[in-house]
């Protein structure tokens, strides 16, 4: 539920406003606050954010935003009239997503990427239907879960079992669990995503029921497009979804994508008229441009991207902060994952790491018991990166983390060393208006 005292707040400061229009100042002047606080005083490494392009911004602000969009692409399914010009948007926004994603079939309409999620088990999946899906405790996500859109649609969510040792999926128990619940889908879901996920051996044995291998990249899907992780469809996944923002860098939604014609019927209804309504066109123009990002500059920025975490990790480590899969090179995204040691919880580091201006984000990790009180911190590096940062700044960047939480120095005296460096760091890099940075 909502903070009683944070609405408790709002409730007094509309109270003293003098007029409507003092009411839409305090509005304004939040968002001013978060502006010039998050966006030029922080060094931002949560991994679910990145910065957009100024031609994505700026369409996200344009007039189609204004203009009802129900039903699907042509004059003959659409609700209104006086779409030719936003058919003809949509259609560029479709093909480009089919581009950049080397796919055969691509919606653009998902508000988030919850609600690409919820399209894809609608679609795939009727209620009490069996599904397996990541724990979170495994690193899986709510989206996926119980509490998420397979409980709202009325499936019977199972556990995917991994080895505790490894932190990988063990296919063999998988296999034995697999065969005697025979899901309809399985979903790989995952927030704390680090490396590829064994999706061809998942297909191989679910296909023999007809199963369906649901691949949620909410957070891989930039990586994905960029040719700089696995290609999930091509493994064998029947469904594809990932958010729009995250590594995709562009606005916040949600995207599906697929290559069997015969879910073009199931999804697309799934989509209108089941979830949507209008889809915001500016949005949908927003995500199009976002897609030439990608397709120009899209291998370069996620190969970038990869060498960061790597190197943030690697410093980390190097500074006696506890970082996970070493051996493995720490990490192949844009995601590193630490333990929050010597804290007693994820949120003390968290919040010690804002009040430096480092902004990061708890997570659960295997052995926490209880769920308020999660040991792992996850860090992102997509933000940093393209605001043009290398892996001298990744050094930098680890030196601050380790002041922190290791050596116990004063987070305001931090802060302003990060206030001072981020001042360098005030362009967006890997677009069309900028190019790459030097």
């Amino acid at each position: 539920m909502h903070d009683a005292q944070c609405l408790r707040v709002a409730r007094d400061l509309l109270k003293q406003a003098q007029s409507h229009a003092a009411m839409a100042d305090l509005v304004r002047s939040a968002v001013a606050r978060s502006e010039q606080w998050r966006g030029k005083q922080c060094i931002n490494l949560v991994a679910a954010e990145s910065p957009t392009s100024p031609s994505v911004r700026a369409l996200l602000s344009s007039e189609v935003g204004t203009r009802a969009s129900g039903g699907h692409i042509g004059r003959a399914n659409r609700f209104f009239s006086g779409m030719k010009n936003i058919d003809e948007l949509e259609s560029l926004c479709v093909e480009l997503l089919k581009l950049t994603l080397r796919t055969q079939y691509a919606d653009h309409r998902l508000m988030g990427g919850m609600a690409a999620v919820l399209a894809a088990y609608t679609a795939l999946a009727k209620p009490q239907d069996n599904v397996m899906t990541v724990p979170v405790i495994r690193g899986g996500d709510t989206s996926n879960r119980t509490n998420g859109p397979p409980g709202v649609r009325g499936l019977r969510v199972w556990d995917i079992p991994f080895e505790h040792k490894t932190a990988q999926i063990d296919l063999t128990r998988f296999s034995e669990v697999a065969q005697a619940l025979k899901p309809v889908v399985t979903g790989l879901g995952m927030t704390l995503t680090l490396f590829p996920l064994p999706v061809a051996d998942i297909k191989s044995i679910v296909s023999s029921w007809g199963g369906k291998v649901y691949f949620d990249a909410a957070h891989q899907l930039g990586l994905i497009s960029a040719g700089l992780f696995q290609d999930p469809l091509a493994e064998g996944a029947d469904v594809l979804t990932g958010s729009s923002g995250k590594t995709f860098s562009g606005p916040q939604g949600g995207v599906i994508t697929w290559n069997d014609a015969t879910l073009v019927a199931p999804i697309s209804d799934a989509i209108f008229p089941t979830l949507t309504g209008s889809h915001q066109i500016n949005r949908v123009a927003a995500l199009a441009v976002a897609a030439t990002e990608m397709l120009e500059y899209g291998h370069t920025y996620m190969k970038q991207v990869v060498s960061n975490a790597q190197t943030l990790g690697k410093h980390l480590d190097n500074a006696g902060v506890s970082v996970f899969y070493r051996d493995e090179g720490y990490t192949q995204t844009h995601q590193v994952v630490f333990d929050s040691k010597p804290f007693t919880s994820g949120r003390d580091a968290v919040e010690r790491l804002e009040a430096a201006n480092i902004i990061a984000n708890e997570m659960p990790l295997p052995w926490d018991i209880d769920p308020s009180r999660q040991t792992g911190i996850r860090l992102g590096t997509v933000e940093v990166t393209r605001l043009g940062m290398k892996e001298r700044e990744m050094a930098w960047i680890a030196e601050q983390i380790a002041k922190v939480l290791m050596h116990n120095e004063d987070p305001m005296a931090v802060a302003n060393g990060v206030i001072d460096f981020m001042k360098r760091y005030r362009t967006v890099f890997y677009c069309h208006e900028n190019g790459l940075p030097r």
